[in-house]
């Protein structure tokens, strides 16, 4: 009997307001067969702006990572961030799974999956300075710092998909269907 394939992690990295969430959601929108992986943040409830994640207590997130509840966690912007162990069930039941994750730990996936691809999503110093601004989480000062951060630099051996995200949400998220499913993209968009 032949082995069945596994499943694939998408993973989503990009600064600040580029529109990471937003296409990420659009993407679980239009193909069902796609599952968000809800993050585990130190942030709280009322400055989530919108996104699902599991908000705690630092203590709790230190508590389980030292469980070993975390498949990856990372520290940004004075928060800590962890994706669930359960990632890995998921994907060996041939789950396909996309995430917002840190640039920081790109070099570990390798090491953890079988089937991943890298998108970095971006767009221009004027648009992602609007963004955060109207997203509100931050002062005029903090988001100079974001932007003066926001380079990116990819590790070695990672080929990225690049999605430039000043046009249409509709449009980068059918160049990650297109990416994902190249023989077949038209006939998943729904």
């Amino acid at each position: 009997m032949a082995a069945m394939r596994k499943g694939r992690f998408l993973a989503v990295v990009g600064p600040s307001g580029s529109g990471k969430d937003t296409i990420i959601d659009a993407c679980c929108k239009q193909l069902p067969n796609i599952k968000r992986v809800k993050r585990y943040i130190t942030r709280e409830q009322e400055k989530a702006g919108g996104e699902d994640s599991y908000n705690i207590k630092l203590d709790a997130f230190r508590k389980l990572e030292l469980d070993g509840g975390f498949a990856f966690s990372w520290s940004a912007h004075g928060l800590k961030y962890g994706l669930p162990i359960t990632i890995f069930d998921e994907i060996n039941a041939g789950k396909i799974l996309i995430a917002n994750i840190s640039r920081s730990i790109l070099d570990q996936l390798s090491d953890k999956f079988e089937y991943y691809e890298v998108i970095l999503i971006t767009a221009s110093d004027k648009i992602l300075a609007e963004r955060l601004e109207e997203r509100g989480r931050e002062s005029k000062a903090q988001i100079e710092e974001r932007l003066a951060r926001s380079s990116f630099t990819i590790p070695k051996g990672i080929s990225p998909l690049i999605i430039r995200n000043e046009t249409t949400v509709e449009d980068a998220v059918s160049k990650i269907i297109a990416s994902i499913y190249p023989n077949n993209s038209k006939r998943l968009i729904k």
